[in-house]
């Protein structure tokens, strides 16, 4: 079984037939979390996003106003695509703000 490891604990992905059928607790995983085994829903789930999505009016230039967040559409662009943007934007906020204006937490 993969081993595999989240924030809420490392677990052995229960593999059958190409899917993912269970997370079990790793046997020497002090405390893991339930939640973990949400992620077997998740996966193939009907609202999984299975490409990058980026809201339309952040695409057409209109990315600093905030007033479309919640009602804009999002389109979907390709993989390279997404990580020019991300790049693009890291290399902006580092530029007017340094390093300490990106945030990479939870």
């Amino acid at each position: 079984m993969p081993l595999t490891s989240s924030h809420w604990g490392t677990y052995n992905a229960v593999v059958k037939q190409g899917r993912l059928v269970d997370m079990a607790p790793f046997a020497e995983d002090a405390d893991p979390s339930a939640i973990g085994r949400g992620l077997v829903g998740a996966v193939d789930g009907p609202t999984r996003i299975t490409a990058p999505m980026v809201r339309k009016g952040w695409l057409e230039g209109q990315g600093g106003q905030r007033g479309r967040r919640g009602s804009d559409s999002f389109v979907e662009v390709s993989w390279a695509v997404a990580e020019q943007l991300v790049a693009d934007e890291l290399a902006r906020v580092k530029a007017e703000q340094g390093n300490q204006g990106i945030f990479a937490g939870c």
